[in-house]
This record gives structure tokens, C-alpha cells and sequence, in this order.
């Protein structure tokens, strides 16, 4: 099979290098790997051009606000059509965008079109606020998802949403989360991991990995991280990553007097990503409630890890999530909960071991990305009637 993969993606705090593309990496890499030709349509990010075992066509895009997904637009669709010439795919994949021109693509090309919806297709959408421009983007969306031959969702509640507000028939809608790789996001000694990244070898670590933004809730894990050492003084947190809230953030840490026991390890390649997640004994994922849905890819890689995590119940967590497979989970924006999951897991070694056991088990039974592409490949075979419209004729 032979799979066209576009993914516009675009953080404001570090246009060089954005991370939210891993899923994607690794979907392709799967693909690959079972022999499927992929390639994919990146913008011309660092990151694009230091993939390996598929094919990649990076698409240069303007820095300008405005300008930026135009461009991305245009110029990745003339690389499509260019390469079809070649090599027609199969299937066009893309994450969701404002713009529908890979589903233009795939019909014009003969392609089936899938679509991943890895959040609200328009998050900003409110009824008692209807810009013109927010209404433009939910006719978009609701024009391009209904149309596509299948829609691939992260969550339950997306999956909903999909039906519901933009008319996709529920058989077309398949829940795909987010996993890891359980072959490079493996348990290791957390003391020989220390010392790798030039750490106090016995002392405890909370870790935290991701993007530095709001939603991630890591103000109120410095709320919490106040209450932790006045029980144990020794414990340090590392917050590896980088974002839009880190000088709040350091200013918070400052005012809290909390920068002797924090390591701000910074954006670090993907790739380094398990050592340091091995430097800890706990790891955290503290989502304000406000976080909407999510499948983060972070939790699936700690407890890969085999590091037992303590995570805020927002819905979408909790309905994937429990004590039994490696996650203790805590009310969102709630520090002093969080505070004392997390002093009650450092304090119980017993526990955290079994958390660990039954987490990397978890992950391995269900949420490797291998298990999720097979999954995703078993549906795409499965037949289904076409799609009909009063405007057939153009898509």
C-alpha cells in the first residue's frame, strides 16, 4: 500500500524545531517498516530533516502569522501532485487543518482520504461568539470531515464530537490513541540513567516531560513541588521540555524559592527522551482541567519506561488510565492532591514497583505503535460503501 502523509504543525514558541509531529514519525516509520510505501509532507522543520526509514518531502513555508498555513497549503499540494506522478498513493493521510487540500488530492489522484482528528477541529468555536472567521472554519471542517472516507480519532470523546457536530457516520470514525515505542521506551536502572545525564545517583526524582504550555497544569505542580519538600527535602524535579509559560514558570519557581531543587533540562531530542524519563521515580502528568480531549503520548512513554506516573483525572486520562495499569490519578488543579499522590508513591517502593509491572505490561498489550498500526491497517480493509453527496461530481 502506498500512503501520502501531510501534517501541518506549527508552535509559536519554537517555529526551529515543534514537536507535536511524533505521532505522526512514528505512524509512517510503522508503515514502513511493514512494507508499505509512505511518504510524508512536513513543513521544512528540523526535525523533518532528520527522519529516516520512509520518505520525506519537506515543504519550505513564510513566517509570516497569515501567510504561514497558505503556504504550507499550496506548496505541499503542487509536491503531491508532483510526486503522484510517479508514485500514486493509495491512501492520502493528514492530520487535521484548516486547509482541505489533501482531500482534494486524494480525489483528483483516485485516493482514499483518511483524516486524524488529534483535538477540536476548532477549539476556539463558542456559540455566543460567532466570528466570521470561526464560523469559515467550522463549515471547513464540517465539509472536509463528512467527506472523507474515514476519520481517525485519539479519544471517545472526539469520536463524539465528529458525529455530532461535524456529520461523519459513526461507522467511518475509528479511536486510534496515542502509544509508544516499546522497543526504544524500555525500563532501565534509574541510578545508571543519573549518572548518564549527570545526576545525584541516590537521590529521588519527579520527572515531567512535554511542551511548557498552560494546559499541561506545571503550575500547579510547582504548588505541589512547595508541599513535597517540606516532607522531603531531598526530592528534585526535572521538567525536560521547553514553551510558551517558561519564564512564568522560572519566575514561579523564583517567588516559591523552589530553583535549588528543580533541573531545567530543556528541549532535548526525542530520541534522548527515555534516559532521562529512567532518571526518575515518578513521573507526572498534571493536565488543568480545562485541557479538553487529549491521548497524551508522554504517559504511554513513562510507563513504557516502567515509571509509575500520577496524572490528573481529566476525562479523557481517566477513561484510559487507572491504578491497575501503572497511574494513579488525582483531581485536576488540585496541588495538594497532587502533592500527596505523589509523597505516597515515593514513600512506598513496593508500590511503585507494582505500578511499574503493570504499566510496561499495559503498554505492551494494547498501546505499542506497531499494535496500533496493524489496528489502523485491519480497518482501512475492511469495505465500506462510498460516499454520497449533492456534490459527487466535485469530490
Amino acid at each position: 500500500m502506498r500512503w501520502f502523509v501531510f501534517c501541518y504543525w506549527y508552535e509559536p514558541d519554537a517555529p526551529s524545531d515543534p514537536v507535536g509531529l511524533v505521532r505522526l514519525w512514528a505512524l509512517a516509520r510503522q508503515l514502513a517498516e511493514q512494507g508499505d510505501s509512505v511518504t510524508v509532507f512536513p513543513p521544512r522543520y528540523r526535525s523533518a530533516l532528520l527522519q529516516r526509514g520512509f520518505s520525506t518531502v519537506p515543504i519550505p513555508i513564510l513566517s509570516w502569522t497569515v501567510v504561514r498555513p497558505i503556504s504550507y497549503a499550496i506548496l505541499s499540494c503542487i509536491a503531491g501532485l508532483i510526486r503522484a506522478c510517479r508514485l500514486k498513493p493509495d491512501i492520502v493521510y493528514y492530520r487535521w487543518m484548516d486547509s482541505p487540500h489533501p482531500l482534494l488530492l486524494a480525489r483528483l489522484l483516485g485516493a482514499r482520504c483518511v483524516c486524524e482528528v488529534n483535538g477540536e477541529p476548532v477549539p476556539d468555536w463558542s456559540e455566543a461568539d460567532r466570528t466570521f472567521k470561526r464560523r469559515l472554519k467550522h463549515w471547513l471542517a464540517s465539509f472536509a470531515l463528512s467527506r472523507c472516507d474515514r476519520v481517525v480519532v485519539l479519544t471517545d470523546g472526539l469520536r463524539d464530537l465528529v458525529v455530532d457536530r461535524y456529520r461523519v457516520a459513526p461507522e467511518r470514525v475509528v479511536v486510534l490513541p496515542s502509544g509508544t515505542d516499546t522497543s526504544v521506551f524500555v525500563p532501565q536502572n534509574a541510578e545508571a540513567c543519573r549518572r548518564r545525564v549527570g545526576l545525584t545517583p541516590d537521590r529521588d526524582y519527579i520527572g515531567f516531560v512535554g511542551s511548557f504550555y498552560r494546559y499541561q497544569g506545571l503550575s500547579c505542580l510547582l504548588d505541589a513541588m512547595v508541599i513535597i519538600r517540606r516532607t522531603l527535602p531531598s526530592v528534585h524535579l526535572l521538567l525536560v521540555g521547553d514553551g510558551e509559560t517558561v519564564s512564568e514558570l522560572k519566575q514561579q519557581a523564583d517567588r516559591l524559592a523552589l530553583n535549588s531543587c528543580i533541573t531545567w533540562v530543556g528541549r532535548i531530542p526525542y530520541q534522548e527522551v527515555p534516559e532521562w524519563i529512567g532518571a526518575t521515580t515518578v513521573c507526572v502528568a498534571p493536565f488543568r482541567e480545562d485541557r479538553g480531549e487529549t491521548s497524551p503520548v508522554k504517559i504511554f512513554d513513562y510507563l513504557a519506561c516502567g515509571r509509575p506516573v500520577v496524572a490528573s483525572a481529566i476525562p479523557s486520562v481517566a477513561a484510559t488510565f487507572t491504578q491497575e495499569t501503572g497511574v494513579a490519578l488525582v483531581p485536576p488543579d488540585d496541588h495538594i492532591a497532587l502533592a500527596e499522590a505523589v509523597m505516597n508513591l515515593l514513600n512506598d517502593k513496593d508500590r511503585q514497583s507494582r505500578m511499574s509491572d503493570r504499566g510496561r505490561c499495559f503498554v505492551e498489550q494494547g498501546f505499542s505503535w506497531a499494535h496500533l498500526t496493524n489496528h489502523l491497517k485491519e480497518w482501512l480493509a475492511v469495505e465500506q460503501a462510498p460516499i454520497r453527496h449533492a456534490y459527487s461530481r466535485i469530490l
